[in-house]
């Protein structure tokens, strides 16, 4: 497919709507999106371990379980690859891999996400290291997927590669996210030091780490301060691969809440 519409980038108008009443019981305020184009939140780590992908595929599932428009999960490439691991699916095709053959001018497969769980959609696959995604092609492919999801949600890493950063311009919110502790508040600072406050939406969010006390909650509230942002608290989550997906969510509940309300606004 060639052109610049949604089509050459594959996503299929014609399925939008995806059945109501598959959330076996879970209701999470906020996140439930019936119309397009929705949000396209960006999830950044202030430092490596963060917990990113965690968080990103959390808010994603929970959403498809609840929303009627369809939600898509994706991450730029990579060689971490947390995002298709935790979805338990895997993509034939990464954003990087179809920005290249969009700025290229190649034919796109017509279907290059995976289906998940829920229904949830993901644009995500297995570790990669030499592709590494075209800006400005990026930014176009994340475009047409916003245009057709009623919420669009980005592991974007820790911006440490070019198409992460392209993705970040793309995104209408961006969470901060930083284990809630001495360590990754000084991290977190030094980070957002050199970072102009952007003019979308911003989140701060805190994650709990085992054996590290109580979380600096009044430093990170200062840090979510100097960003005009909310801070989210979410707890320790303990081994997430070996837990089952719907008691991860019902634990980050009240997290989840708390940015499905900030994305709704």
């Amino acid at each position: 497919m060639r052109g610049n519409s949604n089509r050459r980038a594959g996503w299929r108008r014609s399925s939008l709507r995806v059945p109501r009443g598959r959330s076996d019981g879970l209701s999470v305020s906020g996140l439930s999106f019936c119309e397009t184009p929705g949000p396209l939140l960006a999830v950044v780590g202030l430092c490596g371990g963060a917990g990113v992908s965690v968080l990103a595929h959390l808010i994603a599932s929970t959403a498809a379980a609840t929303s009627e428009a369809p939600v898509l999960l994706a991450d730029t490439g990579g060689p971490t690859a947390g995002a298709a691991l935790y979805a338990a699916a895997s993509a034939p095709l990464t954003l990087a891999d179809i920005s290249d053959r969009v700025a290229a001018q190649e034919r796109v497969p017509p279907r290059f996400w995976a289906d998940a769980r829920q229904g949830l959609r993901v644009l995500a696959g297995l570790p990669q290291f030499t592709v590494q995604g075209t800006d400005e092609s990026v930014r176009r492919v994340l475009r047409d997927a916003r245009a057709v999801h009623g919420l669009t949600v980005l592991d974007a890493g820790t911006l440490a590669r070019p198409a992460e950063q392209a993705a970040l311009a793309s995104a209408s919110h961006v969470a901060w996210v930083l284990p809630a502790s001495a360590s990754g508040l000084a991290r977190g600072e030094r980070v957002l030091d050199r970072i102009t406050r952007l003019a979308r939406p911003e989140i701060v969010v805190g994650r709990a780490e085992p054996g590290a006390g109580k979380p600096l909650v009044g430093g990170l509230a200062d840090l979510a301060d100097s960003r005009g942002a909310p801070l989210v608290l979410v707890p320790y989550l303990g081994e997430v691969t070996s837990r089952p997906l719907r008691d991860l969510q019902l634990d980050a509940a009240v997290a989840l809440q708390a940015l499905g309300g900030l994305l709704s606004r």
